[in-house]
């Protein structure tokens, strides 16, 4: 296991500040791929990790977390939509500041008596 420079939560934090910031400033409605590419590079060098290979917050995801299209389904203020080959992440402003962590995800079941 890697160790990591800075805590889960503030690693959460600055995910979700950029990720928020890059889809507000594309109207709120970006890639996967642009939001990957992005991400990545608005980290500083080594602020991740001392581990070169280890330093992108796409690979903390993947470690961490299965994966950043993982971690972005479990936030409601995300939405995912696939079309074609084209995996397209929404912002919904509207949701942010209320319970973020969804309670179930789509490929999940949920039995209600």
């Amino acid at each position: 296991m890697s160790k990591w420079n800075i805590s889960e939560e503030k690693c959460f934090e600055l995910i979700h500040l950029i990720l928020i910031d890059i889809l507000n400033s594309s109207g709120g409605v970006a890639s996967l791929n642009r939001l990957v590419h992005q991400l990545n590079a608005r980290i500083k060098k080594r602020q991740l990790s001392d581990e070169v290979h280890n330093n992108l917050f796409t690979r903390y995801l993947k470690l961490e977390h299965k994966g950043i299209l993982d971690f972005i389904e479990s936030y409601n203020f995300y939405g995912v939509t696939k079309d074609n080959n084209i995996i397209s992440v929404k912002l919904y402003d509207n949701l942010i500041g209320e319970s973020s962590k969804r309670l179930t995800k789509d490929k999940e079941w949920i039995l209600i008596d």
